[in-house]
Order: C-alpha cells, then structure tokens, then sequence
C-alpha cells in the first residue's frame, strides 16, 4: 500500500469520526425538540434515528473515500507521467473532461512530456549523430574531466590503445600505459596549457608514430576538460624516410659513373688521348658508364610513372607479350647462353594495366638474365584459378638467400653487387606495378644456386 493510499484512508477515518460526531449531535438536538413537542417518542423512535445516522455518515463515508480514491489515482497517475517522463521513457497522455477539477493540471502535465519527450529526442539525435562522426574520424580522441576519469573515448582510440575498461568514467591511467602520453597529461593538468608532441606508441604489437595534441579546455566554473587528440603520421613518416633514402641512394648510383666517366675524360684530356689502344678503353668504358647513367634514369622515371600514370585497362594475350619481351631482350639472351621456355598457354588472356603487365615482365626477365649462371635456363608459367590468375618467371641462377626475399624488393638493393649492369630498382619497380594493379608478388628461392622464382599474382577482371 503505497503512502498516498494510506494517507486517503486516515482521512476517510477522520472525516468518518467528525462526521459521526456530527450527525449524532444534530440527531440529538433534532431529539430534545421532538421529546418537547412530543413526549410520547418511543424507544424505536430512538433506535430508527440512530440507523439512519448511521446510514447517513455511512454514505457520506463512501463518498468522501470515493472522491479521496480518485484524486489519490490522479495524483499517482501525475507523479508516474512526471518520472517516467524524466527517464525518457514515453508515457501515455492523461485524458480528462473539462469540468474535471484536475483537467487543467493534467494538460499541464501532457505539455510538459511532450515537450520534455521533443527535447529527449532532439538530444538523442545529437549524441548519435556526435558518436558516428567520432567514431569514423580518422582521429583518436579522448576526453578526461578535471578528475582525472576518461569520459569520451572514440573508437578509433580504443583499437589504438586497446581500451577494455568500458565503464565510463573511470580513471584514465586504466587505458592510456605509455609513460611518454601519461606525462604529456599530466604536464597539461598541472601547467593549463595545451601541448603538441610527436610519440611513438604501441599498437597491436607493432610500433605506430602518433602526432598528438593534448588540448586544455576550459569550461564555467573553474571546471576543465583534457582532450587528447592522436594522430597516427606512421605512413607520412615512413614515406618522407623512403623518400629521403630514394635521395641519398640515387644520388650515390648517380656519382658513381658520373665520377668514372670524369675521370676518364680527364684522363684523356691529360693526352692519354694519343695513345689509340687507350683511347679505344677508355671511350668504351665511357660508353658502358652513359648507358648505365641513362638505364638508371629511365629506372627512375619509370618508378615516378607507374605511381602517376592513369590505370588504362586492357584484355592481352599473355603468350605473345612474353615473347615479345624475350624478342627484344634476344641479344642479352645469347650473349649469357641461355634457353627460354614460354609455358604458358597461346590462348591465355587476362586484363591488365598494360604498362604496368609491360614493367614487370621486361623487369622479370632481365633480372633473370642478370642473376642467372652462363648457359643456363629460363622459364615463364601461368596459372589460372577461379578468380584469380598467376605469372611465374623462374631461373637457374644463385638464388635469393631467405633472410633477403623481402629487401629485394627495397630501392637500389643488391643481393650481388659482383652483377654488373643492373641499376638495383628492377625489382622495386616490379613491387610498384604489381600493387597498382592491385596484385600480390612473392619469391621461391634459396641460396643453394638453385634459382629465383618469382610469382605475381592478380584478382581477375571480367
């Protein structure tokens, strides 16, 4: 019995006694005036008034409680609208005639839910529509109140720190264990000042560069917020590193014949000339130097192309083209000895990017040429899959030690720098085209001088 009900019902007795107590004294005035005017009243005449006082306060009894019950259900269906309505959860409207004493009350109360149920709704909007932009920024953020607790965190954040307390809010230091990021923190908390930081933080096991931004965030009433922005600038600095090192190394490949080539020019010049025999050395090295200075720049140009040229697809016969690269490399071909094996079937047709198909078979065969031994074998295989197909050119040459199947594929590496005429980019470049054409490469090889196989592998195209 809830405390309203109990209330109503120690008035009903209230009003019950007080009622009593009044009919029977006005019941006993009524008594002494007819025992006046009428002396012979019997003892039944008595006994029926005390019924029908009786009966009188009865029913003023029931319909005092009944009032007393209705406006006590008025008043519980009020208070239950009202906190409902505080919760956000929806509530039926109270309906109620207009001579009703609470009608009034009541569209107050409906006004007021709807209202409160509009602003509900509006606010929930907001917060979904905050939490999908924060959950696909690119960004990870982090909201800490000025006790320390995380309040926000996005979900970009919590796959970076690998976050696994998710009541919130909840002490910061649970999620963020890098003493570099707690430091930053704690240097805002103390200092009130925003910092910017480059930090190196663990991510899955694997070390991630993070630009981060620890802002201070002031709000009324002397209260604040820490927000925490990370953003991880791995790839940009991964990329300026390769970019940097593509400098240094082709500027290293590019002094070296230019110094060989001035120094025999000065040479000559010094009358080395005037000696034929000489004159005729020095000129072909000079020669073999240019041709090697230009093989290194087309290499070069090539790497820059294939990133920047437009992907123009197209349908090849696969047999021909590779022996349309075996064609143009014949003299280099007969000059090592070696015989050729075009296995893949005349009727092979796939479609390619055709300058990309075009690098990294010519890149291919002359790295099979450049590595392998004299009179030794070459030999190009397709496979098709349901929806994948594969390219395979393999050699007899020294082979790939294991530990360097990966940095073959580095800018200007050399698994032998005893092999002249290679610029070191052949195999660079192959990586290059075969991701812009969406594909995978990998190398089947060992250093036993039993030959390199190298597989590229494409999703087929209808």
């Amino acid at each position: 019995m809830s405390s309203s009900q109990k209330k109503g019902i120690r008035k009903t007795i209230q009003f019950g006694l007080a009622s009593l107590i009044g009919n029977a004294f006005m019941a006993f005035l009524v008594y002494k005036l007819i025992v006046k005017e009428n002396p012979r009243v019997t003892r039944v005449d008595m006994t029926l008034m005390i019924a029908v006082i009786l009966l009188i306060t009865v029913i003023e009894v029931i319909v005092f409680w009944s009032n007393q019950k209705n406006i006590i259900e008025r008043q519980h269906q009020f208070r239950i609208n009202l906190e409902e309505t505080i919760k956000g959860n929806k509530v039926p409207k109270i309906y109620l005639d207009p001579d009703d004493p609470f009608y009034k009350l009541s569209k107050a109360v409906n006004e007021i839910s709807k209202h409160e149920r509009h602003q509900i709704h509006e606010l929930t909007n907001q917060q979904n529509e905050l939490k999908a932009i924060m959950d696909n920024l690119p960004v990870g953020v982090l909201v800490i109140n000025r006790h320390r607790e995380l309040q926000v965190a996005n979900t970009y954040a919590i796959n970076r720190l690998g976050i696994t307390a998710l009541d919130i809010p909840h002490p910061y230091t649970l999620d963020v264990r890098n003493q570099e990021l707690r430091n930053l923190v704690d240097q805002v908390f103390q200092s009130r000042q925003s910092v910017t930081k480059t930090l190196e933080l663990e991510d899955g096991g694997q070390s991630h560069i993070f630009e981060t931004n620890v802002v201070y965030s002031p709000k009324v009433h002397h209260k604040f917020e820490i927000i925490v922005l990370l953003y991880d600038v791995t790839e940009s600095v991964r990329s300026k590193r390769i970019e940097q090192d593509f400098v240094n190394n082709a500027s290293h490949e590019l002094r070296t014949p230019i110094t060989s080539i001035a120094g025999f020019a000065e040479t000559l010049l010094e009358g080395a000339k005037d000696d034929p025999e000489t004159l005729d050395n020095f000129l072909n090295i000079i020669k073999s130097e240019s041709d090697k200075l230009v093989r290194l720049a087309d290499d070069i140009l090539t790497m820059s192309q294939v990133k920047n040229e437009p992907k123009n697809w197209k349908k090849v016969n696969l047999y021909a083209y590779v022996e349309q690269q075996f064609h143009m490399l014949q003299n280099n071909l007969q000059e090592m000895q070696l015989t050729v094996e075009n296995k893949i079937p005349e009727t092979a047709m796939e479609t390619v990017v055709e300058n990309d198909l075009f690098q990294i078979t010519k890149n291919l065969i002359t790295n099979a040429i450049s590595y392998n031994r004299h009179g030794g074998k070459i030999k190009v295989e397709y496979a098709s899959h349901h929806d994948s197909w594969e390219l395979s050119v393999s050699d007899t040459g020294i082979g790939i030690p294991l530990d360097q199947s990966e940095r073959v594929f580095e800018r200007f590496y050399r698994v032998n720098n005893a092999v002249k005429g290679g610029t070191g980019l052949g195999l660079a470049i192959v990586k290059e085209a075969v991701v812009d054409m969406g594909g995978s490469v990998r190398i089947e090889s060992d250093d036993d001088d039993s030959g390199t196989t190298v597989v590229v592998r494409f999703k087929r195209r209808v």
